[in-house]
């Protein structure tokens, strides 16, 4: 993810909608990180297994008399979760997407409620009923799991409809008024979600802020690509999950004599352009990292030795065949390593750095996979 995406804006003069269309697909399509990817497809699995589980305990507790909008609404809404948590867990659809829908989803069905409520139970009961206490949770949830712009405009649009619900019925139903403790509730439940929104928006302005520096902490300023720092901390946490991966380190061939003939600013060119090539080129679950000067490194899932060819042998050819100002093309040569039970990040690294060099050795613009052994690698690390 580029630090310019934090601070983006669309255009002031925008109609809304247009800004939020904006705002969501900033959102659904920045490059994230893996680990966040990770982290997001968690936390829907454990909300959708709640939902699953919660969902059927609602109607039980109903039975047999089941509110008319439950009876309908609330095993649709169980049907998407089991749908959303098939498709996530089977990686056919992004945590985001599914956060979105499901977000949308729980929003409409308490504006549904709530509109029901000033119908059935408030009349009858003289107060609110008790789904207006997941209005709180749904203004939380939402700058916990959106960016903060796309989150104002979401608890905005919640706040706004719920504002204009109440509204209505007053105004279509007199008689609610003569309830002090009905008019009571409904003026504590508005002021209680204007104030939380406008403290989560300010904490959200705050996040912003941290997370723009964790950015700039983790990216290259100059590709926009993952760090040398960024790389490693993602080794190590695929080294404690104990998940298989390959690691791709390369360097362009005859560098320096890009920059002696043309200039540093036509270097930085092919650098830029290297890196939008091949992340265009990789797989979402792939890290792609400047890992220094006009080195790279990709880290992938664990892939078969003819996939990890076959994508190369893409790369190579977009790379050879772009132009980079007044430089004609660039080659590469690219060291392969799968990690093996037991290996270290350093170890496999140090593996995917020899491979490198041994295909320089044997001629530039080429592939070689490690054959070398975990204890032999122990012994190239610094």
């Amino acid at each position: 993810m580029d630090l310019k995406d934090v601070v983006r804006k669309p255009p002031l003069r925008a109609p809304p909608l247009r800004r939020i269309r904006a705002a969501l697909a900033q959102y659904l399509l920045h490059d994230e990180l893996q680990e966040e990817i990770i982290l997001l497809r968690r936390m829907f699995v454990i909300m959708a297994v709640a939902a699953l589980v919660g969902i059927p305990g609602a109607l039980w507790v109903q039975a047999p008399d089941y509110d008319p909008l439950d009876r309908v609404v609330l095993p649709l809404c169980g049907l998407m979760y089991l749908v959303l948590l098939i498709t996530v867990l089977s990686g056919r659809v992004d945590p985001r997407r599914a956060f979105v829908l499901s977000f949308l989803t729980n929003a409409s069905y308490l504006l549904l409620a709530y509109n029901h409520q000033f119908r059935v139970f408030a009349p009858q009961y003289g107060v609110l009923s008790q789904s207006t206490y997941w209005f709180a949770v749904l203004y939380v949830a939402a700058f916990l799991i959106f960016p903060t712009r796309l989150a104002r405009y979401f608890v905005r649009g919640i706040l706004g409809l719920t504002i204009a619900i109440t509204l209505g019925h007053l105004l279509l139903t007199p008689e609610l008024l003569r309830s002090r403790e009905l008019l009571g509730g409904i003026i504590q439940f508005l002021l209680a979600g204007v104030v939380l929104t406008s403290m989560q928006s300010r904490f959200g302005t705050l996040r912003d802020r941290l997370s723009a520096v964790q950015i700039a902490a983790s990216c290259d300023a100059l590709t926009g690509a993952a760090n040398r720092r960024a790389a490693e901390e993602h080794l190590q946490a695929l080294h404690r999950a104990g998940e298989p991966y390959t690691v791709i380190l390369f360097d362009i061939d005859h560098f320096k004599g890009v920059n002696d003939e043309h200039g540093h600013a036509t270097g930085d060119l092919v650098l830029v352009n290297v890196t939008r090539s091949a992340r265009q080129l990789l797989p979402d679950s792939a890290l792609f990292a400047r890992w220094g000067g006009e080195e790279f490194l990709i880290v992938l899932p664990a892939l078969p030795k003819e996939e990890v060819y076959e994508l190369l042998r893409t790369l190579r050819g977009q790379l050879r065949h772009q132009s980079f100002g007044p430089q004609e093309g660039v080659t590469a040569c690219f060291g392969v390593a799968h990690a093996r039970p037991g290996e270290t990040p350093e170890q496999i690294v140090a593996r995917a750095d020899a491979a490198m060099y041994a295909r320089k050795n044997r001629g530039r613009n080429g592939v070689e996979f490690s054959t070398m052994t975990p204890e032999t690698a122990a012994h190239l690390m610094p």
